[in-house]
């Protein structure tokens, strides 16, 4: 598998890529492939961090070879409320949405694409990641409760499924205050 940067001619594909892979989801809201699209038209897309999975085996026997099997993007999103810092924000990373075909599920591909975009997030000098998802999932990159850290969401999402990860130890401390993810 090949994990690489999207570009502009990827989107048409991403879109009914992701529209497909969520409709075999466990979790799915129906909109993610506009969420996407959303995200890429306000000013929190970052290009370097929205990465495509692209089957690149040479069985001539496989229909998708060459394909985009597997999408994840990190948009920027702040913490609002924070008296310590300037503008009473500060500035972290949203991990939505992962898609995965679903004959590519189960077998350690979307785990790929999640550290591959951690690593990159990291390099590039990005504080924390937060997302909305199942607990059981994320616990494996050592995402945690975000309530741990004070930091609330402005939809009442349970506090279990929103989840944070601080790429730089102790990045996260004296930071509390509240999220919106619309």
């Amino acid at each position: 598998m090949l994990i690489r940067q999207e570009t502009g001619a990827d989107f048409p594909q991403i879109y009914e890529f992701v529209k497909t892979a969520f409709q075999t989801a466990y979790v799915s809201g129906g909109t993610e492939q506009d969420f996407v699209n959303k995200i890429r038209s306000d000013g929190n897309y970052i290009p370097e961090l929205s990465l495509v999975m692209i089957d690149d085996s040479d069985d001539a026997n496989n229909k998708i070879a060459g394909q985009i099997v597997g999408h994840i993007m990190l948009s920027k999103i702040a913490i609002h409320g924070v008296s310590s810092m300037p503008k009473n924000m500060f500035e972290i990373l949203l991990l939505a949405p992962v898609a995965i075909g679903s004959d590519y599920r189960n077998k350690g591909h979307g785990s790929a694409l999640v550290n591959e975009s951690l690593k990159r997030a990291k390099s590039e000098g990005y504080a924390a990641v937060i997302l909305v998802g199942d607990p059981h999932y994320y616990e494996r990159f050592g995402f945690v409760s975000a309530a741990k850290f004070g930091i609330k969401n402005k939809q009442n999402i349970p506090d279990e499924n929103v989840m944070i990860l601080e790429l730089a130890p102790g990045i996260l401390d004296g930071i509390s205050g509240t999220v919106d993810f619309d």
